[in-house]
């Protein structure tokens, strides 16, 4: 698993505890979004640039629900990158959605690369 996207989701946890509400939003963008390339490098697949782009490839393994996470993340960090700022709530939101995400998707890639793994074994 990469450590550097869960060290994010955990800042994003430290971040909500201290009120740094857009730091969170961010961290808790950018920890599912790395965990996402993490899935597409171990399948062999080229990294989309493009946060969109990368949210269909995601859900293009059947990860519908984590894809339509990824897509409110991505709003909510845009929103604390250009506007105003991020409220409490948002910021919670942010971070609940991330933590249920990364599971899952981590979940996903443990199948992933357990699968490769005993692929490589029976060769």
């Amino acid at each position: 698993m990469s450590q550097k996207s869960k060290k994010l989701l955990e800042e994003a946890i430290k971040d909500l505890d201290i009120m740094c509400y857009n730091k969170a939003v961010s961290a808790s963008y950018f920890a599912i979004r790395m965990i996402a390339e993490e899935i597409l490098r171990a399948l062999g697949e080229k990294i989309p640039k493009r946060d969109d782009k990368l949210a269909n490839a995601i859900k293009n393994k059947g990860l519908i629900r984590e894809a339509i996470a990824m897509a409110s993340l991505y709003a909510l960090r845009k929103k604390a990158d250009y506007e105003a700022g991020i409220s409490k709530e948002e910021a919670e939101l942010s971070v609940s959605l991330s933590i249920q995400t990364y599971r899952s998707l981590e979940e996903y890639l443990n199948k992933i690369t357990k699968s490769y793994r005993n692929d490589k074994t029976i060769s």
